[in-house]
């Protein structure tokens, strides 16, 4: 393959990211994906106030501001706020009967055309759109980098990163995971141009700015810092093929630098030193206000701390959470997974290429080799920085912290696949596994978020025994209910509903002290009210939590309806208000 080729096909791939990280951020709920509701929190504060949050008070500040002072500059150009986000008190990150996977209710207020904070809202999301596209266009350059006589091999690379499912789903959130992505990928592509150039730092005159801005988007970048320093030495020492020379004691002396040194030692100076001139502000304010540079104190007082000591079990659930995670899981807590064969079938292509990645070692150059530990050293460097982080604190099991090394990673194991295949079937092989990709990205949305976050289905109204009177609440009617093991309710519109309404059940013993309560949106938060249309019957399941003092005996079953910020609807029964804002359902004996 030609490198002029190669270059348009890597520029149709830069587009297809573009087109497929859009869909995921069109038809991805707002709010669902991995801390995007206090992500956007930080974006909102930003916007509105003008300046950096001070304090734990807001989870996300722990955090570089760079990401979110760009998503913030769009947002502004509308509404920033919080008024679609509403949430949902019957969210479940373990599937079960009647699972509510979504964080948040999604009312009519998302629907387009998208007005003031919506708009906002998805303008941020843009710019997470904009910095995903050009992360896969700098995984291009990195790969063409590595592989000097192979624009092939370079395609491919950036195909996998385009179409990993995972990164289409992050890159379309609101986070800084995204720009961790894009400042990691420029780092490492410019420190191995310094290397491929003898150790000049003009051949990746970017990689001050990339270094320094990584640092300003999130902590993690600095685990590259190691790999491009080894970048610079290698590179002066492929310049003059020695690092150390006997002084002038003879050979048996203590070794002394060779005339090398000032080159990896000027270019060493040239790259980090205005790196962390960029970054010095934020890491100032936070030795100013926290007592330390990357505000670790700050940190520990807005994350879930790890309470036991760490295990070999603990090591199999981080491993098992990166590896299904980098690939594709979804929702608000990275909670819902796509088919399981899917994640096997990955495992197999992953070991086959770490076996194939020893084969292809033997056929590589001395200098390709050195291309590929560089590679290799920033991967590991970014794992043992978030291991280390997982000995604090809880729920790090998540591959989007991988991505400051993800045109690393993606590299390295299209280096071992490639290798398998005959040469003359290898342009194939490449094109079946691009195709394979971009149906799973295809699929992690059509196949996976969007039936998660679908409404349930409607009940037949021909099925219910309509042994009861209905009870009239405005737009909603109670046409059944019963009391088993749960209590089922069943609501019908009585016409296109224009409130997002809310149902309070309530279980009353008989002395009249509350057991239990729960509010929520009929239909466990799965299909907000203003958006059913007329005559449709919904079931609404309650299982009680029955406090313990809560014995056998007799106990009132009671309801109210309102809308999301009013006061309670008046019940009509039989065509007479019924006194009071809880109707009363019946009895429920419990044995």
């Amino acid at each position: 393959m030609t490198a002029q080729r190669a270059s348009l096909l890597a520029a149709l791939l830069v587009a297809a990211h573009l087109l497929l990280a859009l869909s995921y951020s069109l038809w991805n709920p707002a709010g669902e994906a991995p801390d995007e509701a206090d992500h956007w929190a930080f974006v909102v504060y930003l916007a509105q106030e003008r300046r950096l949050p001070e304090g734990a008070w807001m989870t996300q500040s722990k955090h570089p501001p760079l990401a979110h002072i760009g998503a913030a500059l769009l947002a502004s150009l509308a509404e920033p706020g919080f008024t679609f986000l509403r949430a949902n008190p019957d969210v479940s990150i373990q599937p079960r009967a009647n699972w509510s996977p979504n964080f948040f209710i999604h009312t009519s207020l998302e629907a387009w055309p998208w007005r003031t904070d919506v708009m906002a809202f998805h303008l941020a999301r843009l710019w997470s759109v904009l910095l995903s596209t050009a992360t896969v266009a700098a995984v291009y350059g990195l790969a063409r980098t590595v592989w000097l006589q192979q624009p092939g091999l370079a395609v491919t690379a950036t195909g996998v990163v385009a179409f990993l499912p995972e990164f289409a789903f992050i890159g379309s959130a609101i986070n800084n995971d995204t720009a961790a992505a894009l400042f990691g990928t420029l780092a490492l592509w410019g420190g191995l141009a310094i290397y491929r150039a003898g150790g000049d730092w003009r051949a990746g005159w970017w990689t001050p700015l990339a270094l320094g801005l990584g640092l300003l988007s999130k902590v993690s970048t600095a685990s590259l810092w190691p790999a491009i320093g080894l970048a610079i030495v290698f590179g002066a020492a492929r310049a003059q093929q020695s690092v150390f020379l006997p002084d002038s004691r003879g050979s048996g002396g203590a070794p002394r630098l060779s005339p090398l040194a000032p080159r990896w030692l000027l270019s060493g100076l040239i790259v980090f030193v205005p790196a962390l001139l960029i970054a010095s502000p934020w890491l100032l304010r936070n030795w100013r206000l926290y007592g330390d540079l990357t505000g670790m104190e700050l940190v520990r007082q807005t994350i879930d701390l790890r309470t036991t000591p760490w295990t070999w079990g603990d090591t199999l659930w981080l491993l098992e959470g990166w590896f299904v995670s980098f690939w594709g899981k979804f929702g608000g807590a990275g909670h819902i997974p796509m088919a399981g064969w899917i994640y096997w079938l990955l495992a197999v292509l992953t070991v086959v290429s770490v076996v194939g990645f020893v084969r292809s070692w033997r056929r590589r150059t001395p200098d390709d080799r050195i291309v590929l530990v560089l590679l290799a050293t920033a991967a590991v460097s970014v794992v043992v920085g978030v291991w280390q982080y997982s000995l604090t604190a809880l729920g790090t099991d998540q591959g989007r912290l991988l991505f400051p090394a993800l045109g690393a990673l993606a590299i390295l194991w299209v280096e071992g696949l490639h290798c398998w295949p005959p040469t003359r079937w290898r342009a194939y092989f490449a094109a079946a596994l691009l195709a394979f990709l971009a149906g799973l990205s295809l699929y992690g949305l059509l196949g996976v978020i969007r039936p998660a976050m679908a409404p349930p289905p409607a009940i037949d109204p021909s099925s219910l025994p309509r042994a009861v009177e209905s009870i009239t609440f405005g737009e909603l009617a109670l046409v059944d209910w019963s009391f088993d093991e749960a209590v089922k309710l069943y609501w019908r519109s009585e016409q296109p509903p224009t409130q997002d309404w809310r149902t309070t059940l309530r279980v009353v013993a008989e002395d009249g002290s509350l057991v239990w309560e729960w509010r929520r949106s009929p239909g466990y938060g799965r299909w907000s009210t203003d958006r059913w249309p007329a005559g449709v019957v919904v079931e609404d399941v309650y299982i009680v939590g029955w406090p313990d003092w809560a014995g056998p005996g007799r106990y009132l079953v009671e309801v109210g309806l309102q809308p999301y910020a009013g006061a309670y609807a008046t019940p009509v029964r039989g065509g007479q208000a019924v006194e009071g804002v809880f109707t009363q359902l019946g009895w429920w004996e419990r044995p």
